[in-house]
């Protein structure tokens, strides 16, 4: 329970309208004291086994990143990373925190700060398909062929040992379309 207990003691911490807005976007009702948070926290934790509470946050800050609260989505990633014991919890954390930054992405530090995320997902081991179709999109349009083909290339392999034989297939006709539309150095396309 330390976890959970960290937990309750960093919603504490928060603002009390931060602290309102996360109880709504996790949909838990909490009260404003640590002792009364961290009750309502085990009651959670005992009803969902398979819950962390790194993923509590990373969850409710993707919930509250969709509903445009990016500041509280941005801290609540954070503090998701923070907490993360595992792979699982660092994938969802980045995977969180790059989905937040993609929503701001004409603003240059967000869009570092996505692809800085997704990167880090995909170190990681994360399996599903959004940080790998919008990097290899951010890279094709940029005219980073290498990059793009390994991001394709990586999420094939990826995606394939992970069970996700239908998007596996669409990264490889991706990764197909991009090495035709880039011949290699030998090809006889160039000049």
């Amino acid at each position: 329970m330390a976890g959970w207990d960290e937990l309750a003691i960093f919603l504490v911490s928060l603002p009390d309208e931060d602290r309102a807005r996360f109880a709504s976007y996790a949909a838990l009702d909490l009260p404003d004291n640590e002792r009364g948070i961290a009750t309502v926290l085990s009651v959670y934790a005992a009803e969902n086994p398979s819950a962390s509470p790194s993923t509590l946050l990373a969850t409710t800050g993707a919930r509250a990143g969709a509903n445009g609260d990016l500041e509280l989505a941005r801290t609540l990633g954070c503090a998701a990373l923070d907490l993360a014991k595992g792979p699982e919890d660092l994938q969802l954390a980045h995977v969180s925190l790059a989905q937040t930054h993609f929503r701001n992405r004409r603003d240059e530090a967000d869009l570092a700060a996505f692809v800085e995320h997704c990167r880090a997902g995909i170190r990681a081991g994360h399996a599903g398909t959004f940080c790998y179709e919008r990097l290899a999109a951010l890279y094709e349009y940029w005219g980073e062929r290498e990059e793009a083909l390994r991001i394709c290339r990586r999420a094939v392999d990826v995606l394939e040992a992970a069970g996700d034989p239908r998007s596996a297939t669409r990264f490889q006709r991706r990764l197909d379309r991009l090495s035709r539309k880039w011949p290699t150095a030998g090809s006889r396309w160039l000049c």
